[in-house]
């Protein structure tokens, strides 16, 4: 049977460039390869028709070729945020949420985009980080949190009771695990929480402004 991995040969797309053509996330392809997954009908019926019209994967290669030079990663908007802390290590959930296009590409790494909720990080200046822009992040892995972090600097915190927060981090006890966290609003007090009780963290590489 004329597969996925075949298909891919034939016309010189990297698994990445498949994702775009078949409008799915690089792991859903990567999945059906590994034979997770069954390859979907939709897919099936692609193949065959594009199989016999190479000119369709010409003009999809030189559109895909366009889009590979941007990252791309899943954006969890202000609505999908609550199920992100139950839904971050399912393929399946990440897979349902819509796509964000970063304004270049960036080395490797997973990266998520998050829609901001409140202005605890508006003081009204050019830093703040307001309600309804999008910053993508760059997961920060856990082996490196037993080290300084380089600081200070503004992270999405994937808390395990609180849910997805942004803010500042200004101080990191290595010894007791603690980070302080700091709010650009000067409503809102610094606090400490404990690095066991963080599920993830990313720092920001670019901010998109919802205005």
């Amino acid at each position: 049977m004329y597969d996925l991995k075949d298909f891919r040969k034939d016309n010189n797309l990297t698994q990445n460039e498949a994702a775009i053509y078949f409008g799915v996330t690089q792991s859903f392809i990567s999945q059906i390869e590994r034979g997770e997954r069954t390859i979907p009908d939709t897919f099936i019926s692609k193949i065959k028709a594009d199989t016999t019209k190479k000119s369709r994967i010409v003009e999809a290669k030189r559109f895909l070729n366009i889009g590979s030079i941007s990252t791309t990663a899943p954006l969890i908007s202000q609505y999908a945020a609550a199920g992100y802390l139950a839904g971050f290590s399912d393929p399946e959930y990440i897979e349902q949420q819509p796509t964000y296009t970063a304004s270049k590409k960036y080395s490797g790494g997973n990266y998520v985009a998050f829609e901001i909720r409140g202005d605890s990080m508006n003081d009204g200046f050019l830093h703040s980080v307001c309600n309804g822009d999008v910053v993508l992040g760059k997961e920060l892995r856990k082996e490196y949190w037993k080290c300084k972090l380089h600081l200070p600097r503004i992270f999405i915190i994937v808390h395990r009771d609180s849910g997805i927060l942004c803010k500042e981090i200004i101080d990191h006890d290595v010894d007791r695990g603690i980070i302080t966290l700091h709010s650009f609003n000067p409503m809102n007090n610094d606090f400490e929480l404990n690095l066991s009780e963080i599920a993830q963290l990313f720092y920001i590489k670019e901010t998109t402004r919802a205005h």
